[in-house]
């Protein structure tokens, strides 16, 4: 997972479209800003900004942000393989199917809600941070990727745990 930019964004933003089941989703750019147009929540065409990447081989998926504070992860990917392998092209993650607003299998649905199925397995030290009462996310992380710590805890116990080691011990465990 990255933030949007020139260097992470490897789909093409260059006026692209792309056609699902008669629906269309276009992929631009203004600026330093990369967007998609493409239905939203409401089923009207609609721009949204790009603010993460998330992946990179063989495909890479984009996540937009909303003022609620989700992260939702568009159905739309980029297959990041080279062209003579079948990528450098858009797809749909759901190919024989055309979900609508409302379906929890729409990109603005909950399975695609990136706070709430994919930041605690992608994201190290995450916290969910909802708000029942205001239905909103202040979600937050210590890294924006998956790193060490995602597996094995803070390192602040292996210093702490180092720091309780005898001398020799530390020789030993150093060999």
């Amino acid at each position: 997972m990255e933030v949007a930019s020139a260097e992470s964004v490897l789909g093409d933003f260059e006026e692209a479209s792309f056609e699902h089941l008669g629906r269309r989703t276009r992929f631009f750019r203004r600026g330093a800003e990369f967007l998609v147009e493409t239905a939203g929540d409401d089923g009207r065409p609609a721009e949204f900004e790009i603010a993460y990447t998330f992946g990179v081989e063989p495909l890479q998926q984009y996540l937009i942000g909303f003022p609620d504070g989700r992260y939702q992860a568009l159905d739309v990917a980029w297959d990041s393989r080279p062209s003579a392998e079948g990528g450098q092209r858009w797809f749909h993650l759901q190919p024989d199917v055309l979900y609508e607003p409302g379906d929890p299998l729409h990109w603005t649905g909950v399975a695609y809600n990136w706070n709430l199925m994919c930041a605690d397995c992608h994201s190290t030290g995450f916290a969910k941070n909802y708000a029942a009462a205001t239905d909103r996310y202040e979600s937050s992380f210590a890294e924006i990727d998956v790193a060490c710590e995602s597996c094995h805890g803070p390192g602040s116990a292996h210093v702490d745990w180092a720091a309780g080691l005898p001398a020799q011990d530390k020789m030993d465990e150093a060999a």
